[in-house]
């Protein structure tokens, strides 16, 4: 099972990673993306796209290295939960975007479909399984947790 959840923390962890380097180096493009979701208001899309990439890879690196595993796999099922929310909502009023997941959009000819729902619905449940049944084995923390060897 720990290499089971190994697994599933590390693609979970490289996928938020992958995704937050275009948002990194791309922010305008990244902004454009959540404007085209007609969730939020355009005026907080700056902030969102500014703070969000730095989010995704902090928590990202830290299901890689298995540091403070619980949060990050918190965060990351309740992002993915907001981001299929948010992709169900643009499906079904027809909206035809692109996801502004892992590209921008002008660089990318996916539009939002099934595919996407698919995908993230799949996603969430990897990270509600890491959420669950992490035991903070296999993870860098672990290393550097000191045990004496002398009985108590």
């Amino acid at each position: 099972m720990k290499y089971l959840v190994l697994a599933a923390r590390l693609l979970i962890g490289g996928m938020f990673v992958y995704a937050s380097v275009y948002k990194l180096f791309d922010p305008g493009s990244f902004a454009v993306s959540i404007r085209n979701y007609m969730i939020i208001p355009a005026s907080w899309s700056n902030v969102v796209a500014l703070t969000l990439p730095w989010i995704e890879i902090v928590v990202g690196t830290f299901l890689i290295l298995g540091v403070q595993v619980r949060p990050s796999a918190l965060l990351t099922t309740g992002m993915l939960g907001v981001f299929l929310g948010a992709i169900i909502y643009a499906f079904s009023i027809g909206l035809d975007i692109d996801c502004g997941c892992f590209s921008a959009g002008a660089a990318s000819g996916g539009r939002i479909g099934a595919f996407h729902i698919a995908r993230d619905t799949t996603l969430l449940l990897i990270s509600l399984f890491i959420l669950v049944s992490d035991r903070g084995e296999l993870s860098v923390a672990k290393l550097f947790t000191f045990r004496s060897p002398l009985p108590a």
